[in-house]
């Protein structure tokens, strides 16, 4: 009587061929998300961080300039936050705390520069050297 089943060479090639699928599918999956993913030196965040930095919602006017921080009065709390360059943008509240807005940048490259009562030029250089530059308009102090 002969039965019908599988050789050992016919299970090694399904093997082989499943193992080719899942392989080829990781890769594929790989390359989707690499992608999808945003590069860090997309310029989208940068023109969002100068946004904020204008918005009607903290209302600043420029006080003090130097080259690595800016001393800002917020009109809507009537509190002084300072603007700090070094490897990252952040903003300083007076009682210590402080939150982070830019990040990877080299601060001995970066630069604050007073262009008038109201208006700083900003320099920043990220770390993968992409040199990003713009000017915030500042709220007029009353």
């Amino acid at each position: 009587m002969k039965r019908s089943a599988f050789t050992l060479v016919e299970c090694i090639g399904a093997l082989l061929v499943t193992s080719l699928v899942v392989v080829l599918t990781g890769y594929a999956l790989t390359a989707v998300r690499t992608t999808s993913r945003p590069p860090l030196d997309r310029a989208t965040d940068w023109i969002i961080c100068l946004q904020e930095l204008e918005s009607p919602d903290h209302r600043f006017a420029l006080k003090r300039a130097e080259r690595y921080q800016l001393e800002l009065y917020d009109l809507n709390q009537r509190r002084i936050y300072e603007l700090c360059l070094r490897d990252r943008l952040y903003l300083r509240a007076p009682n210590g705390g402080y939150m982070p807005i830019f990040s990877n940048i080299r601060g001995e490259q970066s630069a604050f520069k007073r262009l008038d009562s109201q208006r700083v030029h900003v320099t920043v250089v990220r770390t993968n050297g992409q040199k990003l530059e713009g000017v915030v308009c500042f709220e007029k102090d009353r």
